[in-house]
C-alpha cells in the first residue's frame, strides 16, 4: 500500500537558498530561473553550468525544489559577457573579469582568428556535422602520414583546443566535445600499445586539478612523455592536491607534473598550484605545464612552469628525470619518437 505524501506547492515567496552559502543574505528580488535566463540572455545551459564550475561564476541562488535563480545583477554581468563573446572575446577572457572591466572592454576590436589549418578545419567540420566515423578515419590517416609526435603537437593538441573553445562559444554542443575526446584517447590507447618501454625508466605522477577536466590533454601528455622514455602514473582529471600529493609519496615518483590547461582566472590556477606544493614532500619536484602558466602574476617558490611540451623535457632534464635515450614504437612510422 503506498503511502500519500503531500507536496508543497510551488510558490514565488518560497525562501532561496545560495548554492554555495546557505544563509547567504542576498537580495533575491527579481532573481530569474534558468530558463528565463537563457532566453534573456541568449546563452546555453550548458555554458551557465560549465562557467560556474570553472570560473566560479554565476553563482546562483536555489529555491527548495533546487530549482537554479539568478539574480538581477548576475544577470546583467552575463548579458555584458554575451555581448563580449559575440564581438570574439573568449569566456576564459571575459567570464572572470568584474563588471568595471567588461565594460571597458565593450567595443574594442578583438582581431578575426586565424584560419584554421587545413587538416584541423576538416575535422572540426566532421564533428560539427555529426559524422564521427569520418572524422575517425581523418585522425588516423593523419597519424600515419604525419607522424606521432607531429600529429600530437601540431594537430591533436591545437584540434582539443578548437573544439573545446567551439563549446565555450556555443557553436558546438558538449556532447561534442566529449565524444571526440573518447575518439582521441581510444586511437591514443591504440598507439600506447605499441610503445616499447626502457628498462630504466623514471616514474612521474600525472595530473589535472579540480578546476581543469581536460582528460584529454592529460592522455596526450602521457603519450608524449612516455614515447622519451618517461614512465607516467596518471591519477586522471579533477584531482584534488591531497590526493596527488599521497600517491606520490605511496609511489615514490620522481616528479609530479600538473597539467593547467583550461581556461581560468589566474588567482585560481595560483591557489590550486600554491595548496598542491604544500601538500607534497618538499624534496619531490612539482612542474606545471598548459597555459595557466601564463595566467600566473609572479613565480611561485619551489615551482617549475612549462608552457609547452619542448619547455617540459628541458625541465625534467634540468631535473635529471629523463632515461638516456627515447623509447622504441612498433610498427609505426619510422620517423614518430623524435627527441624535443
Amino acid at each position: 500500500m503506498g503511502i500519500l505524501i503531500k507536496a508543497p506547492a510551488r510558490r514565488r515567496d518560497l525562501g532561496l537558498v545560495a548554492v554555495d552559502a546557505p544563509d547567504s543574505g542576498a537580495d533575491t528580488r527579481g532573481a530569474l530561473h534558468i530558463r528565463e535566463v537563457v532566453r534573456s540572455t541568449g546563452l546555453r545551459r550548458e555554458q551557465l553550468y560549465m562557467w560556474q564550475r570553472r570560473y566560479g561564476f554565476p553563482s546562483p541562488l536555489r529555491d527548495p525544489f533546487g530549482d537554479r535563480l539568478y539574480p538581477p545583477d548576475q544577470v546583467a554581468r552575463l548579458k555584458l559577457i554575451k555581448q563580449l563573446l559575440s564581438e570574439g572575446w573568449r569566456a576564459g577572457a571575459v567570464v572572470p573579469l568584474a563588471d568595471s572591466a567588461l565594460q571597458s572592454m565593450l567595443g574594442i576590436a578583438v582581431d578575426e582568428p586565424a584560419p584554421l589549418p587545413p587538416e584541423i578545419d576538416t575535422a572540426v567540420k566532421l564533428l560539427a556535422q555529426h559524422r564521427v566515423g569520418e572524422m575517425q578515419n581523418h585522425l588516423s590517416k593523419l597519424l600515419v602520414s604525419q607522424g606521432l609526435r607531429k600529429f600530437l603537437e601540431q594537430t591533436l593538441i591545437p584540434l582539443n583546443e578548437v573544439v573545446h573553445e567551439r563549446v565555450v562559444r556555443g557553436e558546438m554542443q558538449s556532447f561534442q566535445e566529449l565524444r571526440f575526446a573518447d575518439l582521441a584517447q581510444r586511437l591514443l590507447r591504440d598507439v600506447t600499445r605499441l610503445v616499447r618501454p626502457t628498462r630504466d625508466a623514471r616514474q612521474v605522477l600525472l595530473a589535472t586539478p579540480p578546476n581543469d577536466p581536460n582528460q584529454l590533454g592529460l592522455a596526450i601528455l602521457e603519450l608524449l612523455l612516455f614515447t622519451e622514455g618517461v614512465n607516467c602514473l596518471a591519477l586522471g582529471a579533477g584531482v584534488p592536491a591531497q590526493e596527488i600529493a599521497g600517491a606520490a609519496d605511496a609511489y615514490k615518483v620522481s616528479l609530479v607534473m600538473l597539467l593547467f590547461d583550461r581556461g581560468i582566472s589566474g588567482k585560481i590556477a595560483g591557489q590550486e598550484i600554491r595548496g598542491l606544493r604544500a601538500a607534497l614532500a618538499s624534496a619531490v619536484p612539482l612542474v606545471v605545464s598548459g597555459r595557466a602558466v601564463n595566467l600566473l602574476a609572479k613565480p611561485i617558490p619551489e615551482v617549475h612552469t612549462a608552457a609547452d611540451f619542448s619547455s617540459v623535457m628541458g625541465k625534467m632534464r634540468a631535473l635529471g628525470v629523463l632515461p638516456a635515450a627515447p623509447v622504441s614504437l612498433v610498427g609505426m612510422h619510422s620517423d614518430l619518437p623524435q627527441r624535443a
